[in-house]
């Protein structure tokens, strides 16, 4: 069965929270929000529509005919243009409202609204159409979905994810056989209910080398319901000291298909899918990202850091992208050591955090290097210098305790985005930290604020409607789900 997850930003919420809770005399009020649908199955993947709220529009006083603490109505003939945008833009009309009493469940009086705008919905715009229905009651959201071909019944959603710091996750209750026992030590730290948010959670690693590895292992443990794994690679024998879940008898073998094989082994309640491909070349592996709730980077390319940060304005997602950087010398007597090497962790969200090129993650100077190299590997240095492209970066040791330690801090990041536990010095930034395994010690860059950014400064991606898979034609028409 189809449990689908409703996306609202954390600004969202905040204009619909205002506006519902302040009725001078404390009654019921509503608000439309239109929502944009993903809806694809994904191989073994449970189906689960995407709902991201795209803008909210409380209803004018005008548009009401009665209210009170139990009860709001309304003129269906003030929603048409909006019904008229929902067919033109491919959107679907959400229903929100609150109980200013604190009942915490639908009514028989919320029954008979959603019948009606479903009603005048197919009238308007046919019968394959959706309602989303959304309660906002005593501090807690609720939410349904409702389709055209069956009006009577409804579908209660997965959960409802505010994408605020921290994140916000409701009605997420997933039952599970293995909950009790083997998530035990989980839920005496953080409580039963975080792990069932967990549960309920579907978060795509790209890359699935030592830092990805180690991530899905430790993703699959803690609990998370579904994960999808992109990584084009096949295992070398020299990965072999830091891939979680490899094998002398994988080498040769596709490292996503490798660590889902693993995960599956686990026989925990984590469902995986694995894509054999790069994440900015195929169509499918781009309409899986936009199924997921949240995102971990764990790849070493600018090109594909480069899609996931624009992934996560256009497809409201989390995004937490890992990184390992460092250098290597020798000594006296010719040995090498670390002279510095140091882990990063640096979290975006679609409202708070900056972007990675504004955290001087990736640039366009390195991505056109990225591409000007798989046009041709044996591109020289002078070649590069001369196409004005920029140096390979730092080295960067691939040794299994700092990519497992990197995973660690990662993962970490996603307990603290649900269940906030850190307590940050005032110099450490949250969206951007460094872990020095050399001298042990953390720190953060300057902010760079730029109010410029088309990302993280303006937000022209945010929420950007599509024609193309993230507006790239080489990446192919999206499919428009309403």
């Amino acid at each position: 069965m189809n449990r689908p997850r409703v996306v609202i930003l954390g600004s969202q919420e905040r204009q619909l929270r205002e506006y519902l809770d302040f009725h001078p005399d404390s009654h019921e009020r509503a608000a439309a929000v239109l929502f944009r649908r993903f809806h694809r199955q994904h191989g073994s993947l449970p189906e689960s529509d995407r709902y991201i709220a795209i803008e909210v529009i409380p209803f004018k006083d005008q548009w009401i005919t009665g209210s009170s603490p139990s009860h709001v109505a309304f003129e269906l003939k003030y929603l048409r243009a909006l019904f008229r945008r929902c067919e033109d833009e491919s959107l679907v009309f959400g229903f929100v409202h609150n109980h200013p009493g604190g009942y915490q469940v639908f009514s028989e009086t919320d029954e008979h609204n959603e019948r009606t705008l479903l009603d005048a919905l197919c009238h308007r715009n046919g019968r394959n159409i959706h309602l989303v229905a959304l309660l906002w009651s005593n501090g807690e959201w609720k939410a349904r979905i409702r389709q055209g071909p069956n009006p009577v019944d409804h579908v209660d959603v997965r959960h409802i994810a505010v994408l605020d710091n921290p994140v916000r996750i409701y009605s997420s209750a997933r039952s599970s056989s293995l909950t009790s026992d083997v998530m035990a030590r989980q839920m005496a730290a953080f409580g039963q209910p975080f792990t069932e948010k967990l549960q309920s959670l579907r978060v795509a690693v790209v890359g699935s080398g030592g830092t990805g590895s180690a991530t899905v292992a430790l993703l699959a443990r803690a609990g998370v319901g579904e994960l999808v794994i992109i990584d084009n690679d096949d295992l070398e024998r020299s990965n072999l000291n830091r891939v979680r879940g490899a094998g002398l008898d994988d080498v040769g073998k596709n490292k996503a298909k490798v660590l889902k094989a693993f995960v599956e082994r686990l026989k925990l309640p984590t469902v995986v899918e694995a894509h054999d491909t790069l994440i900015d070349q195929n169509p499918e592996a781009i309409d899986a990202l936009s199924s997921c709730d949240l995102v971990f980077g764990c790849t070493d390319d600018q090109i594909g850091r480069e899609i996931m940060n624009t992934s996560v304005y256009t497809y409201a997602q989390a995004f937490i992208d890992l990184g390992l950087g460092g250098g290597v010398s020798r000594d006296g007597s010719g040995e090498p050591y670390l002279k510095y090497h140091y882990g990063r962790i640096s979290t975006i969200l679609p409202e708070w955090g900056e972007c990675l090129f504004c955290q001087g993650i990736i640039s366009d100077e390195g991505i056109r290097r990225e591409y000007a190299l798989r046009e041709n590997p044996n591109l020289t240095e002078i070649e590069a210098a001369e196409r004005y492209l920029t140096g390979g970066g730092e080295q960067a040791p691939g040794v299994g305790p700092f990519t497992g330690a990197v995973a660690d801090y990662g993962v970490a990041t996603l307990f603290d985005l649900i269940r906030p536990f850190r307590r940050f010095p005032p110099e450490i930034r949250r969206d951007f930290f460094k872990i020095d395994f050399v001298k042990m010690e953390l720190s953060s860059n300057q902010r760079k604020n730029n109010q410029e950014c088309v990302y993280c400064g303006t937000r022209d991606y945010l929420l950007s409607p599509e024609r193309y898979r993230l507006n790239r034609p080489a990446l192919g028409k999206r499919d428009i789900a309403i």
